[in-house]
């Protein structure tokens, strides 16, 4: 699993407390990958889907959406010359919001959030925040910042969640050999991954998550990262990391209280995840978050 630290990728994009705008065309990506922003997605043509916590989303042209992008997710199928405007905003900006607090944790469950029709205007706003974003002055910045604050205040005030795909992967994803799986085995993985959902902060192991999808731990892990681009231990670990964000953002709980509860079973290794993940202390990113 990839995690879009610049320092690691050299991808320029994504520090973890930058805002920015960037366009491009979308082919199915090799590995899921993550990264400490709350995202909003807007094709301006064709249509892609994401594998995003074990379910599939097809995103179609002129809608947005939007999710936390620290859930591992992966473009499995993208329609040719797909043009999709990426707009990231940092976990900091979200959670500093007055929003309602069903869609802080549906956003912050997994789920891709959306509205029930498209709105017109979404396409004009997220193209001239593109356009701009390409010589935009520090001052510009941060008044597409506060409009980007505007529009999720009016995306949490009337979101649904986007519907999933039913079934295998689609025919495009398929014809990629590292995405190639059957329905059966696509459903066996969203069973493993509902019941690491549930139980991550229980002290399960690969050899549990292998038991629900009735497999053998080498035959669950090998259908794991065929279907995902990681591994069953991975994903249990970014699972355990991801609600130890939230509780360092959204409650008071002492660091060891939250090592336990998210499931990491010692301080030491609460603390190693959490450098090895993010590159700070668990009290920094607090600190960092409320600053």
């Amino acid at each position: 699993m990839q995690h879009l630290d610049p320092r690691l990728t050299e991808d320029r994009l994504l520090q973890p407390d930058e805002f920015l705008t960037e366009t491009h065309l979308v082919e199915p990506m090799p590995e899921a990958h993550w990264h400490d922003h709350v995202e909003l997605n807007l094709i301006m043509q064709g249509g892609m889907t994401y594998l995003i916590n074990g379910k599939q989303i097809r995103l179609s042209a002129g809608q947005l959406y939007c999710f936390w992008a620290a859930v591992p997710h992966q473009v499995t199928v993208a329609d040719a010359q797909t043009e999709l405007v990426c707009i990231y905003l940092p976990f900091a900006d979200f959670l500093s919001l007055v929003i309602p607090g069903d869609f802080k944790n549906d956003l912050m469950s997994g789920s891709i959030l959306t509205t029930d029709a498209v709105d017109p205007a979404d396409r004009l706003l997220v193209a001239r925040w593109a356009r701009d974003w390409e010589q935009a002055s520090e001052r510009l910045a941060d008044i597409m910042r506060d409009e980007v604050r505007l529009r999720l205040r009016r995306l949490a005030a009337d979101h649904v969640r986007a519907g999933t795909l039913e079934g295998g992967l689609e025919p495009e994803a398929r014809r990629n050999t590292r995405q190639a799986a059957e329905r059966r085995v696509v459903a066996r993985v969203q069973e493993m991954i509902t019941y690491i959902n549930e139980d991550f902060a229980k002290p399960i192991n690969v050899t549990d998550v292998a038991r629900v999808g009735g497999l053998h731990p080498t035959n669950a892990t090998a259908i794991f990262q065929k279907v995902l681009g990681h591994s069953i231990a991975q994903y249990l670990r970014q699972r355990r990391l991801n609600h130890a964000l939230r509780l360092l953002a959204n409650t008071d709980m002492s660091i060891i209280e939250v090592a336990f509860e998210s499931g990491h079973g010692s301080l030491s290794r609460f603390y190693d995840a959490f450098q090895r993940q993010l590159g700070c202390t668990p009290r920094d990113y607090r600190r960092r978050l409320r600053a």
